[in-house]
């Protein structure tokens, strides 16, 4: 069965990869005469590392402008987003081998975003078929769409966003830390870490619950130092640069949340749920609620833009779904409706904020969607958790 599962993961992989291709090759060019680009978001990282490779600093102003000229046409300060590396130099060790085979950057753009789209897509498939859901077959559909157009994934696979990626390798880590796949987790665990900022304390806190076991360690420690010793032979020490670099970041960018929203209600609400989630958790050694409350709880203290980092919810939001689906006492119905209320819940709102705002529509709606989106999907997970043990309580299952 296991062999069954990893055999049809690798072939749903190539499947959604090739039509992945095919998908973001066509918004490429449907795109060329608009303001969007496909896989921006790449494109900071790309000329960054081919700067490390020139042996120039990828945190520079000399850096900054052949960023914008490439992504704008201008080396003058853009009007949009003054786009930066922002990135620790391990993401350039992973495009170096595409920058040295002289892959161009429409090219890798392509492949990208089509990678992001497959991994999410096989992230699907996966936890619907093992899931037990009622009805499963007339509902595959609807969850398998619900979950693709998820919006801040669908933000970040068609910009080329990391956060889905490191979220991703967080989750396949934490699989495989669970099977005892101690180096494989070690490996994807380091690839989580490519955005430090968004998965530094899950990461450590699934480290201490799953992988204190010497191979993932070692494991752990060898892909971090394959990814970190190539730029810092070229760059020398990189890190007072970098923590420069992303010191910017909320003056650089108009940020929909920063950590000084954390003194608005909404913002103590986030902390104080997020909290509640991670110390219930470890009090009643349910640890993988713990470290899917310590994404949300990381993320309160890191900037953020548009809404591609929202996808720090998706191990708790399938984690609330699963326990729903496979709970007996939890009615089929109610975990249906409330799965796809949150999944569905970001478009309905942008929709409704663009045809009520007429100005800035987009931004304000990101600064809606910050300040609420975390504090609704945390106040279900608590009453849900606190729901699930109240019926146990009452129901206890016989002997």
């Amino acid at each position: 069965m296991k062999n069954n599962r990893f055999q049809l993961a690798v072939f749903g992989f190539i499947v959604f990869f090739i039509g992945g291709i095919f998908i973001m090759n066509y918004l490429q060019s449907a795109l060329q005469n608009t303001t969007m680009i496909l896989g921006v978001d790449l494109f900071p990282r790309w000329v960054g590392a081919q700067a490390i490779l020139d042996g120039q600093n990828p945190y520079s102003q000399e850096t900054r402008t052949e960023i914008w000229q490439t992504i704008y046409g201008s080396s003058e300060t853009p009007h949009g987003n003054p786009f930066g590396f922002y990135y620790p130099p391990s993401v350039a060790t992973l495009l170096f081998p595409f920058l040295l085979g002289g892959v161009s950057l429409e090219t890798a753009a392509v492949v990208w975003c089509a990678l992001l789209w497959a991994l999410w897509a096989v992230f699907l498939f996966l936890w619907l078929i093992v899931i037990e859901i009622p009805y499963k077959t007339r509902l595959l559909p609807l969850f398998l769409l619900s979950g693709l157009m998820f919006r801040p994934a669908f933000s970040n696979y068609l910009l080329g966003q990391y956060s889905l990626f490191c979220v991703l390798m967080l989750i396949l880590s934490w699989f495989c830390f669970k099977k005892k796949y101690w180096i494989l987790g070690g490996i994807f665990g380091a690839l989580a870490l490519i955005k430090i900022s968004l998965t530094a304390l899950p990461f450590a806190l699934l480290l201490t619950m799953y992988g204190r076991h010497w191979k993932a360690l070692v494991s752990f420690g060898l892909t971090s130092l394959i990814l970190y010793l190539p730029p810092t032979l070229i760059l020398g020490w990189w890190v007072p640069d970098f923590m420069s670099d992303i010191s910017r970041y909320t003056l650089d960018n108009a940020v929909a949340w920063s950590v000084v929203d954390l003194k608005t209600a909404l913002g103590i609400g986030w902390l104080f749920f997020a909290l509640i989630l991670l110390l219930g958790g470890l009090k009643f050694k349910d640890f993988d609620l713990a470290i899917a409350a310590a994404l949300p709880l990381n993320a309160i203290f890191v900037p953020h833009t548009a809404d591609y980092d929202l996808v720090v919810f998706i191990p708790l939001l399938f984690l609330l779904a699963s326990r729903w689906f496979t709970d007996t006492k939890f009615p089929a119905w109610a975990s249906i409706l409330a799965f796809s209320l949150l999944l569905w819940f970001p478009w309905v709102s942008l929709i409704t904020f663009v045809s009520v705002v007429t100005e800035f529509a987009v931004e304000h709606w990101y600064r809606f969607i910050w300040l609420t989106y975390p504090v609704i999907i945390l106040i279900v997970a608590i009453l849900s958790k606190f729901f699930l043990q109240r019926i146990r309580s009452l129901h206890p299952v016989q002997p």
